[in-house]
C-alpha cells in the first residue's frame, strides 16, 4: 500500500499506546507485535493522533526539527508505510 504526504491515518482500536518517558510504545493486540517510537517518532504520532493528516505531521515537524523537506517526507513516508505494514496504522475509512 502506497502512502502518501496527503494521506489521512489513524492508530486502528487494536492498537494501545503507552509514553514511556521521551519514547512511544505501540502493542497491537491483533498480532502481540511491539513497536517502540523514539522521541521523533513519539512527535510524529502525537501530531497524526491530534490531526489525522501526514501533510500536518510534515508541516509541525519541518518547523520543529532542523531537516530538509525532501529528507523529512522521504522519513515520514517511510515510517508511515512500515506502521502500516504491520498493522499500526490504518488509512482513514479502510
Amino acid at each position: 500500500m502506497t502512502v502518501v504526504l496527503n494521506d489521512h491515518l489513524r492508530i486502528p482500536e487494536e492498537v494501545l499506546t503507552s509514553k514511556v518517558g521521551d519514547e512511544t510504545v505501540l502493542l497491537n493486540l491483533q498480532t502481540g507485535m511491539y513497536y517502540s517510537l523514539d522521541p521523533v517518532g513519539t512527535r510524529f504520532l502525537e501530531v497524526l493522533q491530534r490531526t489525522g493528516r501526514l501533510d500536518e505531521v510534515h508541516h509541525a515537524l519541518l518547523e520543529q526539527f532542523d531537516v530538509s523537506t525532501a529528507k523529512l517526507e522521504a522519513d515520514l513516508l517511510k515510517l508511515s508505510q512500515d506502521m502500516l505494514a504491520r498493522g499500526l496504522l490504518v488509512k482513514d475509512g479502510e
